[in-house]
Parts: C-alpha cells; sequence; structure tokens
C-alpha cells in the first residue's frame, strides 16, 4: 500500500481493494479508479502541469490562465497564476466523476506522480 499527502490532495494506492485500487481526493471529494484509468490519466495531468510551467515565468503576480486538455475519458482544466493553481478533473467512462482542488492545494501531486510518469 501507497500513501500520499499533500496540501489540498491525498492519494492512496492499494492494489488488496481489487479494480479500483487508487483513490484520489481533494479536500472537497474523493474517487476510486483502475490502474488503466490511473495510466490514462496521469500523462493529462503532466502535460497541463508542464504547460502551466512555461508560462508561469511570463505571468504577472495578478495574472492568471486557465489550461483545458482532453483525453480518452479524462477532461482536465488547470487555472492559476504565477504561485498557485487549482485543478478540475472529469471522467467520463462507464461511470463518471468530478474532481477538483482548490487555490490552496500545493503542487505536491504532480511532483508525487513523478515516479509514475
Amino acid at each position: 500500500m501507497r500513501k500520499e499527502e499533500g496540501s489540498g490532495w491525498r492519494l492512496v494506492e492499494d492494489s488488496s481493494r481489487g479494480e479500483f485500487s487508487i483513490l484520489i481526493g481533494s479536500e472537497f471529494c474523493s474517487v476510486e479508479i483502475t490502474n488503466d484509468e490511473w495510466l490514462s490519466m496521469v500523462p493529462l495531468l503532466f502535460d497541463l502541469i508542464d504547460q502551466h510551467k512555461e508560462y508561469q515565468n511570463q505571468l504577472l503576480a495578478e495574472e492568471s490562465i486557465n489550461l483545458e486538455m482532453e483525453r480518452e475519458n479524462w477532461w482536465a482544466s488547470l487555472d492559476g497564476g504565477k504561485d498557485s493553481w487549482s485543478l478540475k478533473l472529469i471522467f467520463n467512462g462507464n461511470r463518471s466523476c468530478l474532481l477538483y482542488t482548490s487555490d490552496a492545494a500545493d503542487e505536491g501531486l504532480g511532483e508525487d506522480l513523478g515516479g509514475r510518469r
């Protein structure tokens, strides 16, 4: 079992839980997903985070941008400025869910996924 947690997010991977072995949670909600769903979501998140990093240094303190991407059954949106961002994820496959973080959520989620990239 693997547990990771940061400001505004939580990730638990537990293969003993069967098909829905990965739990992703925010301060507002959580969802259990399959390993295949996880593997299709992670590259999408990294691409959004990388794209934000490209623009981050060009933004003034009061500016913000919205980046959106869609892949397979996932839609993701990153809203953020120079120093923080929030994330929305929508999964629409054989079931649907919405997961979002506030600006208080740290980038640890993206950094933690690094081992799974």
